[in-house]
C-alpha cells in the first residue's frame, strides 16, 4: 500500500488532506481511483488507514480528500533513537549512507566534518550559524535538501513511521558534547578490543530498550496510554562514522574522554559508506521486535 506523509495529521478527525507534489504524485502518476486505499503517516510514528474520498482539483494545486478507516502505531520504528554522526565523505557515498540507514531505522542524521574529511565546505571558515550548526555556501545547502529528499524517499520505501532528518553540519566537537548528553555514545574503530567487548555493548542497549519497552507497557496497562507525560523517554544512541581517512588518534581520544564505548564491527576494514550500514543492521536485529 502506498505510504504518504502529512505533517500534522494526527489533529485530523475523520479526514486528511494532501496538497502539493504527493497530490501530483497520487493523481497524475499513480492515478489511484476514488475509493482505494492509502497510509497516511504524520512523521512521528502513526500511520492512517485513509480511502481517497474525492479529488479536489485546482488549476495551481488540488487536494486529495482522504478518509480515515482506522490508525495505529507504525511498528517499523526501533525502541531505541539512533543518531548517527557521520564524518563527511564524498556526495555521492553520503547518499548512499542516508539512503541505507534510514532503510534499517537510523533516526537523525548529522554529517560531521572531521580532521580526515576529504571533503570541504565552502564559504565559512568554521563558522556557526545561529542554529549553532557550521556555516555552508548556498551550493552545499541544495545538497542539504537533496539530502532530507532522499530520506523521504527512502523512509517511504521502508514503509518508516518517521522521516529522519539530516541536519547541518557539525564540527566534531560539537558532535562529540551533543552525543555525551546521549543515553550512549558508540564509536566503531578498527583498533576496538575483540567482538566478545563489542557484544557486551549490544547487550547493554538492548537492556535500554527492554527497560523503555517495559515502562511504557506498564503505562499501557494502567490506563495511561494516550499520555504523553506518562511515557518514558525513549533512549538514544549516539553512533560515530569516521570518514574515508577514518579517525584520527586524538578524535578517539576525545570520544573517550566524552564517555564514547569504542567496539569492532568485525575483524574486516569496513568502508565508511558500509560501516553505518552495519552497525544499524546490527542494531536492527538486536533490537526489533
Amino acid at each position: 500500500m502506498y505510504r504518504f506523509y502529512v505533517e500534522g495529521c494526527s489533529n485530523a478527525s475523520d479526514r486528511i488532506y494532501i496538497s502539493g507534489k504527493d497530490y501530483n504524485h497520487i493523481r497524475n502518476v499513480l492515478r489511484l481511483r476514488i475509493g482505494e486505499e492509502i497510509i497516511v503517516s504524520d512523521g512521528t510514528s502513526k500511520d492512517f488507514h485513509c480511502r481517497i474520498a474525492a479529488y479536489q482539483d485546482a488549476e495551481d494545486d488540488g487536494m486529495v480528500e482522504a478518509e480515515i478507516i482506522d490508525f495505529n502505531d507504525n511498528a517499523t520504528e526501533l525502541p531505541v533513537k539512533v543518531v548517527l554522526f557521520q564524518g563527511m565523505p564524498k556526495a555521492d557515498k553520503f547518499e548512499h549512507i542516508i539512503q541505507k540507514t534510514v532503510e534499517l531505522g537510523v533516526s537523525e542524521i548529522y554529517p560531521v566534518m572531521m580532521k580526515r574529511c576529504v571533503v570541504k565546505l565552502e564559504g565559512g571558515n568554521g563558522s556557526v550559524d545561529s542554529d549553532g550548526f557550521l556555516r555552508i555556501s548556498a551550493k552545499d545547502a541544495k545538497k542539504l535538501d537533496r539530502y532530507n529528499k532522499i530520506s523521504e524517499a527512502a523512509a517511504k520505501q521502508s514503509q518508516r513511521g518517521v522521516i529522519p532528518e539530516v541536519k547541518g553540519f557539525i564540527s566534531y566537537k560539537q558532535a562529540i558534547d551533543m552525543a555525551a548528553e546521549t543515553d550512549m555514545m558508540l564509536v566503531p574503530y578498527e583498533s576496538a578490543e575483540g567482538m566478545d567487548h563489542s557484544r557486551e555493548i549490544i547487550s547493554d542497549i538492548k537492556e535500554l530498550a527492554n527497560k523503555y519497552l517495559a515502562e511504557n507497557s506498564s503505562s499501557c496497562a494502567n490506563g495511561l496510554n494516550d499520555d504523553a507525560d506518562n511515557k518514558a523517554d525513549m533512549p538514544v544512541v549516539a553512533v560515530f562514522i569516521g570518514p574515508e581517512g577514518g579517525f584520527a588518534p586524538e578524535e578517539i581520544e576525545y570520544a573517550e574522554e566524552k564517555g564514547g564505548r569504542i567496539l569492532s564491527l568485525g575483524n574486516r576494514i569496513l568502508r565508511t559508506e558500509t560501516a553505518g550500514p552495519a552497525i544499524m543492521a546490527i542494531l536492527g536485529f538486536a533490537l526489533d521486535r
